[in-house]
């Protein structure tokens, strides 16, 4: 009896610990895990200059900003913003408060 208990715990942990461990970024707050503990969070309005709407990349997020407009932004210090062409148009600091793209 006390065998086919250990045996089945044993089987049951060896299916489901690989899902499990699947499983973990769907519940994780990503964003607190990827953000450097002691990060300054800054706030910096990206303007677009142009006549037409640009897509930028924050980190990892799309972002569309309207033609002749704003966005605020406010992410962690050393967070990159690349353009359409996956460059780096900006890195985030505390000296940068406004940042325009033609």
């Amino acid at each position: 009896m006390f065998r086919r208990t250990v045996t089945t715990i044993v089987l049951a942990s060896a299916i489901f610990a690989p899902v499990a461990s699947h499983a973990f970024p769907f519940f994780a707050n990503t964003n607190a895990s990827t953000q450097p503990k002691g990060a300054k969070m800054v706030k910096v309005t990206l303007k677009n200059e142009t006549n037409q709407p640009m897509q930028v990349l924050i980190e990892d997020k799309p972002v569309t900003i309207a033609a002749n407009g704003e966005y605020a932004l406010n992410a962690p210090e050393g967070t990159h913003v690349y353009g359409a062409d996956k460059t780096v148009k900006l890195v985030v600091t505390r000296d940068v408060n406004v940042a325009s793209f033609r």
